[in-house]
């Protein structure tokens, strides 16, 4: 653990979920073979069994309108259209949203590391807890048995982070302010540059779960920690 300033009191706690509570590098790759699997057998083409295909449309879809970047379930349902489009398909709104619903199911199979689920119930007790993600996990369907008392996702709640947006957000769910309010994220820009931007405070978790680990942003952190186990130590 390396502190960059001191920390302030803290009254609430807010954290990322995408490669800071679990490694999600390995959730996407299964959902998204999930996801081709099931559009394989709906149209029979072989083109849609191809990662590269899919890709060409997801980029040809922020092209042609790069608002879809800011929320990634839009992004992911228009390139859907697209390649069901050139796949010839008919009834493409239909099919498309049938399948990003299969998809926002698979994406959400996540097992959480039981230190984990077991840190954020002892904090619970101490602390309202938030998650503010860029990201489409549905934290309901994986941690169920944690008491989020916000949840916040780029896209239908707000800009993507490093905007300040979702974070004053979760301090007015919370009723606290911002600088009250503890953000934990593995990304340097997103999460502790957002944070700080917002007037809250911020750990960096570096390395990721799966041990690469990330290089410093432009801004430094409250303190760094090697593994989240270290915010029993600093709570």
């Amino acid at each position: 653990m390396r502190f960059y300033r001191r920390l302030q009191p803290v009254q609430a706690l807010s954290f990322d979920l995408d490669d800071t509570l679990y490694d999600n590098p390995p959730v996407l790759r299964r959902a998204e073979l999930r996801l081709r699997e099931h559009l394989l057998a709906a149209t029979q083409d072989p083109r849609a069994a191809d990662p590269a295909f899919w890709q060409a449309h997801k980029l040809a879809a922020a092209e042609a309108d790069p608002s879809l970047t800011g929320c990634t379930t839009r992004w992911r349902r228009q390139a859907l259209e697209r390649g069901l489009t050139a796949l010839g398909q008919t009834s493409v709104q239909a099919q498309a949203e049938q399948a990003l619903q299969h998809f926002l199911v698979w994406r959400s199979e996540i097992q959480v590391p039981q230190a984990n689920l077991a840190l954020l119930t002892a904090l619970a007790q101490r602390y309202p807890l938030a998650v503010i993600t860029n990201g489409n996990a549905d934290v309901r369907r994986f941690m169920p048995q944690i008491p989020f008392a916000a949840v916040l996702n780029a896209g239908p709640d707000g800009p993507l982070k490093p905007a300040p947006d979702l974070f004053w957000q979760a301090c007015d769910r919370l009723g606290v302010a911002p600088a009250q309010l503890l953000h934990i994220g593995d990304h340097p820009d997103t999460d502790i540059a957002g944070a700080l931007q917002a007037g809250c405070q911020a750990i960096w978790l570096n390395p990721r779960p799966d041990g690469r680990p990330r290089p410093a942003g432009a801004r430094l952190p409250t303190a760094t920690i090697d593994t989240l186990d270290a915010l029993h130590q600093l709570l």
